[in-house]
């Protein structure tokens, strides 16, 4: 073989071995082709389940933190109402709360004030049409007696005004509301006795039905019959006093007139 035909053949040779088939999968590691992400990571099954979760995680948390966002954005407009804290010192300047003041016309109970054994009482009113004495019975009502003196003495019955006024039958008092519905705060048994409802003598009045008295009296301005002892139960009133001076002022009284204060005597029995 001539030289010249040996290195051309030569050549060939070489061409052919430096010939390279670049095709995915070739039989030998040099000869494949290294694929661009993400698409190498299909020739690893790990990397590519592993690459797979941290996606989907991933994607979880997105979705939560978008809806996170989106309900914050939907209470936006609700306002949060805050409490104050209460201030622990006091303020010096402020002024002092006033306590309750008790009521001047409430009792629980009359208080034992006369001595009936051995002393004699009678109560002298002024009014706005003058003054009007009346003798006390605590011989025949003691109990009573001692809860109008108590009553008195404790001018309960200063500045109350005759709230009813009915011609020809009495003149009533002795309510602090002026209203016929007032009272001391408490209530008493009537005392029966055997006088009668005269002209100027003076009981106590009560409720109907009812056997108590609390403050209210009225003085008879004629004989009221159908008021005495002998009368049907629920009428039955019993007089503690007597009208002795000022019977003309008794029947002047109008209603509202008042009962400017009442101040009570006592004496010695037999004087």
């Amino acid at each position: 073989m001539a030289k010249r035909q040996r290195r051309e053949q030569q050549h060939l040779r070489q061409q052919t071995a430096r010939k390279k088939t670049y095709t995915l999968g070739g039989e030998h590691t040099a000869e494949k082709m290294k694929p661009p992400f993400p698409m190498n990571l299909m020739q690893n099954s790990t990397a590519f389940w592993v690459v797979g979760a941290v996606i989907m995680i991933g994607g979880l948390f997105a979705a939560v933190f978008a809806r996170s966002n989106d309900s914050n954005g939907a209470d936006a407009d609700i306002p949060t109402p805050t409490v104050a804290a209460p201030t622990a010192t006091p303020d010096p300047n402020a002024s002092p709360t006033p306590t309750a003041t008790p009521d001047p016309k409430k009792f629980t109970k009359a208080e034992q004030v006369i001595d009936a054994a051995t002393k004699d009482y009678s109560a002298v009113l002024k009014t706005d049409k003058g003054e009007i004495t009346i003798k006390l019975f605590d011989d025949k009502s003691p109990n009573t007696v001692n809860v109008f003196v108590f009553l008195a003495q404790k001018k309960y019955f200063d500045g109350i005004v005759f709230h009813r006024v009915v011609a020809d039958f009495v003149v009533q008092g002795g309510d602090p509301l002026g209203t016929g519905t007032g009272g001391p705060g408490f209530e008493t048994e009537q005392e029966a006795n055997d006088l009668k409802n005269q002209a100027g003598y003076v009981s106590m009045a009560r409720a109907s039905g009812s056997t108590k008295f609390g403050s209210q009296f009225f003085v008879n301005l004629k004989d009221n019959p159908s008021l005495d002892q002998d009368a049907p139960n629920q009428k039955r009133f019993y007089p503690f006093g007597q009208v002795t001076k000022g019977m003309d002022v008794v029947n002047q009284i109008k209603q509202g007139d008042k009962i400017q204060s009442v101040t009570i005597v006592e004496t010695a029995q037999g004087q």
